[in-house]
C-alpha cells in the first residue's frame, strides 16, 4: 500500500501514523510526505516492511508542544495503539549516574519497536529538531532510534538543529546509513552515528560536523542509563561494520572511534568489537574511549581484526594505541598475545575454515577440524625484526597440523609440524624479515579425516614496543596533533 499524506495541517503526527499503521496492517509500503513544507510532530513510529519518503525539502520538525507526545502502550512491533507522555527536559536525568543524558530515557523522534524489520526513512528532506531557548527547557530526543530491529534503511536525510546523539541503532543488524547529512548541534555532546552491540552494518557516503563523536562502535554490558526503549543487558558482538566513503568532522572529540565498556560481561564474545572496514573516508580525528566509568574492574572488550585502508587521517589520540586489537591493519596491531588459553573463546582469535572453540571449564580449547582443505587460527601481532622470538603451543593432533607465522599478505615467514599424537608442547622459533603486523597460529590439512585441539599458546616476543608509541597529544595545543612516526605527517586540525 502506498499513501501520500495531505494533510494541509501544520501539526498532522496523527495523520502521518495513521498512513504509516495503515501501510504496516496491509503488509508495508511507502508513506510519501509531498515535499517544499514543514511537519511539525512530535515524533514517529516506523513499522515493519514500511518505507517513509520525505519529498525534496520536506521538513520534519519536531514541535515544542510538551502535550502533543505519545509513546507506543506497548514496544511490541504489533500494538498500535498510543498514549500521552512528557518527555523529560534538560541534559541528564540522574546527578549520580555520569552522562546520564535525557535521550537515553526519553522516545526517539523516528523510532521503530524491538523487532520491527525492513523498513525504510529515506527522501532529500531534513528532520529539525525544535529550538530552544535553553538546555534546560530542551526537550531532547534522539532524531532517530532502533533497538533490537534489523534490516532498515536510513538515506538521503538531512539532520539538524539536534541536542543529543543523532542516530541510535542499539543491538541491531543489517542497518544501513547512506549518503546523510548531520550537522548543526547545539547545548552540549551531538554525537553522530553511535552502532551499540550492532552487527552487519554500514555507514557510508555521509558528511557530518558533530559536537562530539561523529561514528563509533560502542560495545556495552548492563548499561545503568537503560530505559523502557533499550538496554544492553543481552547484548550481541558488534561486527561486520563498513566506514567507507564519509567525511567525518569532530567539534572537540573522535570523528571515529570505539567506546569499549563490555568488560563486565561474563561472556566476552557477546561485547567483542570484530570485522571492521574502515575505507576511503576523511577523519579529522581517529581515537577510542576505553574508560568505563560505570565498572571498577580494568581492562576493556577484545577487539579482532579492524582494518583501515585508503584514509585521510588528520589526527590520532593516543588512546587508539593503547587499545587491544588483534588483526589491526593499518596501524601496528598489539605486541602480545591475548586469551591464549581460550577461555573466553574466540577472542582476539581469527579462524578460516573449520574452526570451533569448546567452552571447558577445565581445558577450554580451539578444536580445528578442516571442513574443506585447512582450518586454521590465529592472532594478529605486531613484531620486531631482528629479534628472536618463540611461539609454543599445546596441541593434539591427528596429522596434517603445523605451527606458522605469516605476513599480513598471508606469505609464510616460519612454519613447524606438529607430530600427531596426544596433547604436547610443540614449539617454533622465528625472526622475521621487517618490523610489521603478522599472523602467529596453528593450522590443520587434509580435510574432515584430520583434525588438532590447539589449548595453550604462548608467545616470547612480549615487552616490546609500539613503533607509535612517540606520538603526542598534547591537550594544551588542542588542534595539533604531533607525529613522530614514519609516514605520517604533522598536519593541524
Amino acid at each position: 500500500m502506498d499513501i501520500t499524506v495531505s494533510s494541509n495541517d501544520e501539526n498532522c503526527r496523527e495523520e502521518i501514523q495513521a498512513a504509516i499503521d495503515d501501510a504496516a496492517r496491509s503488509g508495508g509500503g511507502t508513506v510519501f510526505l509531498p515535499g517544499s513544507r514543514t511537519y511539525v510532530i512530535s515524533s514517529l513510529v516506523i513499522r515493519s516492511g514500511v518505507t517513509l519518503m520525505l519529498g525534496d525539502d520536506a521538513v520534519l520538525q519536531q514541535t515544542a508542544d510538551e502535550n502533543a507526545y505519545v509513546r507506543p502502550v506497548s514496544l511490541h512491533p504489533d500494538c498500535f495503539d498510543y498514549v500521552h507522555y512528557i518527555p523529560n527536559k534538560g541534559h541528564n536525568f540522574d546527578p549520580d549516574i555520569k552522562w546520564s543524558h535525557n535521550w537515553y530515557r526519553n522516545i526517539p523522534f523516528i523510532y521503530a519497536p524491538p523487532g520491527s524489520h525492513d523498513f525504510a526513512v529515506k527522501g532529500r528532506g531534513t528532520v529539525r529538531m525544535m529550538d530552544c531557548e535553553s538546555g534546560d527547557s530542551c526537550m531532547k530526543l534522539a532524531p532517530i532510534g532502533f533497538f533490537r530491529c534489523s534490516d532498515f534503511l536510513i538515506e538521503g536525510l538531512h539532520i539538524t538543529n539536534y541536542h543529543s546523539y543523532a542516530i541510535m541503532p542499539f543491538t541491531c543488524s543489517g542497518g544501513v546509513f547512506k549518503d546523510l547529512k548531520i550537522d548543526n548541534w547545539s547545548f552540549g555532546n551531538g554525537d553522530g552515528i553511535c552502532m551499540m552491540n550492532c552487527r552487519d552494518m554500514r555507514v557510508t557516503g555521509c558528511r557530518m560536523h558533530t559536537g562530539d563523536d561523529s561514528v563509533y562502535i560502542f560495545s556495552s554490558y548492563r548499561d545503568p542509563r537503560r530505559s523502557e526503549w533499550w538496554n544492553s543487558d543481552e547484548p550481541q558482538a558488534s561486527e561486520n561494520i563498513e566506514i567507507d566513503h564519509n567525511d567525518l568532522r569532530s567539534n572537540h572529540c573522535k570523528a571515529f572511534g570505539m567506546i569499549l565498556w563490555g568488560i563486565d560481561c561474563p561472556d566476552q564474545e557477546k561485547v567483542e568489537v570484530r570485522n571492521v572496514y574502515v575505507h576511503d573516508n576523511h577523519i579529522v580525528t581517529l581515537g577510542n574511549w576505553n574508560y568505563d566509568p560505570y565498572t571498577i574492574r580494568p581492562g576493556h572488550p577484545p577487539v579482532t581484526d579492524l582494518r583501515f585502508e585508503n584514509n585521510t587521517v588528520d589526527a590520532i589520540e593516543y588512546n587508539f594505541f593503547e587499545t587491544h586489537v588483534s588483526g589491526l591493519r593499518g596501524y601496528p596491531s598489539m605486541t602480545e598475545l591475548k586469551n591464549t588459553e581460550f577461555r573466553d573463546g574466540r577472542c582476539f582469535w581469527m579462524t578460516e575454515g573449520g574452526a570451533e572453540f569448546i567452552r571447558d571449564e577445565e581445558r577450554p580449547c580451539c578444536l580445528l577440524r578442516p571442513d574443506e582443505e585447512s582450518a586454521a587460527v590465529w592472532q594478529g601481532i605486531y613484531v620486531e625484526a631482528g629479534h628472536p622470538s618463540e611461539f609454543w603451543a599445546r596441541i593434539s593432533s591427528t596429522g596434517g597440523t603445523r605451527l606458522f607465522v605469516k605476513d599480513e599478505n598471508e606469505n609464510v615467514i616460519a612454519c613447524s609440524d606438529v607430530p600427531p599424537g596426544d596433547m604436547k608442547a610443540c614449539h617454533m622459533g622465528f625472526q622475521v624479515p621487517s618490523d610489521g603486523n603478522c599472523l602467529i597460529g596453528v593450522e590443520c590439512v587434509g580435510g574432515p579425516n584430520n583434525e588438532a585441539r590447539v589449548f595453550h599458546t604462548v608467545l616470547g616476543n612480549a615487552g616490546r614496543k609500539y613503533p607509535y608509541a612517540s606520538i603526542i597529544y598534547d591537550p594544551r595545543e588542542e588542534h595539533k596533533m604531533l607525529f613522530a612516526a614514519e609516514g605520517v605527517t604533522t598536519e593541524d586540525v
